[in-house]
Protein backbone atom coordinates (compact mmCIF):
# COMPACT_ATOMS: atom_id res chain seq x y z
CA UNK A 1 0.00 0.00 0.00
CA UNK A 2 2.57 1.89 0.70
CA UNK A 3 3.94 1.90 -3.15
CA UNK A 4 1.23 2.50 -4.58
CA UNK A 5 0.65 5.95 -2.54
CA UNK A 6 4.66 6.87 -3.56
CA UNK A 7 3.93 6.15 -6.95
CA UNK A 8 1.24 8.42 -7.34
CA UNK A 9 3.03 11.05 -5.17
CA UNK A 10 5.75 10.43 -8.23
CA UNK A 11 3.70 10.90 -10.80
CA UNK A 12 1.42 13.63 -9.25
CA UNK A 13 5.33 15.42 -9.13
CA UNK A 14 6.04 14.52 -12.54
CA UNK A 15 2.70 15.35 -14.20
CA UNK A 16 3.19 19.30 -12.08
CA UNK A 17 6.42 19.19 -13.12
CA UNK A 18 5.70 19.01 -16.74
CA UNK A 19 2.34 21.23 -16.79
CA UNK A 20 5.00 23.93 -15.23
CA UNK A 21 7.37 23.48 -18.00
CA UNK A 22 4.32 24.22 -20.81
CA UNK A 23 4.18 27.91 -20.28
CA UNK A 24 8.16 28.09 -19.96
CA UNK A 25 8.60 25.98 -23.21
CA UNK A 26 5.99 28.78 -25.36
CA UNK A 27 8.02 31.54 -24.05
CA UNK A 28 11.47 30.01 -24.70
CA UNK A 29 9.98 29.69 -28.03
CA UNK A 30 8.87 32.86 -28.30
CA UNK A 31 12.58 34.47 -27.00
CA UNK A 32 14.20 32.11 -29.33
CA UNK A 33 11.93 33.35 -32.85
CA UNK A 34 12.84 36.99 -31.30
CA UNK A 35 15.77 36.12 -31.61
CA UNK A 36 16.02 35.15 -35.03
CA UNK A 37 13.58 38.11 -36.23
CA UNK A 38 16.71 40.11 -34.66
CA UNK A 39 19.21 38.19 -36.58
CA UNK A 40 17.53 38.31 -39.91
CA UNK A 41 17.58 42.03 -39.70
CA UNK A 42 20.78 41.95 -38.97
CA UNK A 43 20.27 44.43 -36.11
CA UNK A 44 23.29 44.08 -33.39
CA UNK A 45 23.87 47.50 -32.84
CA UNK A 46 24.22 48.82 -29.76
CA UNK A 47 21.24 51.35 -29.64
CA UNK A 48 23.15 54.20 -27.95
CA UNK A 49 26.14 53.98 -30.31
CA UNK A 50 25.84 56.40 -33.17
CA UNK A 51 25.54 55.38 -36.94
CA UNK A 52 27.30 56.84 -39.59
CA UNK A 53 25.22 57.03 -42.67
CA UNK A 54 26.52 56.43 -46.28
CA UNK A 55 24.40 59.74 -47.99
CA UNK A 56 22.50 62.72 -46.59
CA UNK A 57 20.71 65.19 -48.68
CA UNK A 58 18.68 68.50 -47.86
CA UNK A 59 20.17 70.49 -44.85
CA UNK A 60 17.21 71.58 -43.09
CA UNK A 61 19.38 73.57 -39.47
CA UNK A 62 21.95 72.53 -37.67
CA UNK A 63 22.29 71.05 -33.86
CA UNK A 64 25.15 71.79 -31.95
CA UNK A 65 27.60 72.60 -34.89
CA UNK A 66 26.59 69.83 -36.60
CA UNK A 67 24.07 69.81 -39.55
CA UNK A 68 20.72 68.49 -39.67
CA UNK A 69 19.89 66.61 -42.89
CA UNK A 70 15.91 65.99 -43.79
CA UNK A 71 16.81 62.63 -45.28
CA UNK A 72 19.78 60.44 -44.67
CA UNK A 73 20.90 57.05 -46.25
CA UNK A 74 22.14 53.63 -44.79
CA UNK A 75 22.64 50.04 -46.35
CA UNK A 76 20.17 50.89 -48.79
CA UNK A 77 17.52 52.42 -46.20
CA UNK A 78 16.22 55.73 -46.42
CA UNK A 79 15.69 57.68 -42.83
CA UNK A 80 13.92 60.94 -42.40
CA UNK A 81 14.73 63.46 -39.65
CA UNK A 82 12.43 62.89 -36.78
CA UNK A 83 13.99 64.48 -33.72
CA UNK A 84 16.98 65.26 -31.41
CA UNK A 85 17.91 62.87 -28.81
CA UNK A 86 20.85 63.84 -26.31
CA UNK A 87 22.82 60.54 -25.83
CA UNK A 88 22.00 60.42 -21.86
CA UNK A 89 18.24 59.61 -22.58
CA UNK A 90 19.45 57.17 -26.15
CA UNK A 91 17.52 54.50 -24.66
CA UNK A 92 14.54 55.44 -26.46
CA UNK A 93 15.71 54.53 -29.70
CA UNK A 94 14.01 52.24 -31.97
CA UNK A 95 15.29 49.57 -33.78
CA UNK A 96 13.81 51.35 -36.96
CA UNK A 97 15.81 54.58 -36.12
CA UNK A 98 19.19 56.02 -36.90
CA UNK A 99 21.03 57.36 -34.35
CA UNK A 100 23.37 60.08 -35.47
CA UNK A 101 26.02 62.12 -33.76
CA UNK A 102 25.90 64.82 -31.99
CA UNK A 103 22.16 63.16 -30.96
CA UNK A 104 20.34 63.29 -34.09
CA UNK A 105 17.09 60.54 -34.77
CA UNK A 106 16.39 59.61 -37.92
CA UNK A 107 13.29 57.55 -38.73
CA UNK A 108 12.75 55.04 -41.14
CA UNK A 109 10.58 56.18 -44.20
CA UNK A 110 9.26 54.18 -47.24
CA UNK A 111 10.80 56.41 -49.69
CA UNK A 112 11.14 59.90 -50.57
Amino acid sequence: MEILILELVWWGLLFLFFWGLRGARGQLEADIEAGTQLHRSGETRNRNAFQQPQQVREPIGSYQGAPIYHYAELNGKIYRFDRVCPPDIADSIECDELYIAPGLVYQACAAR
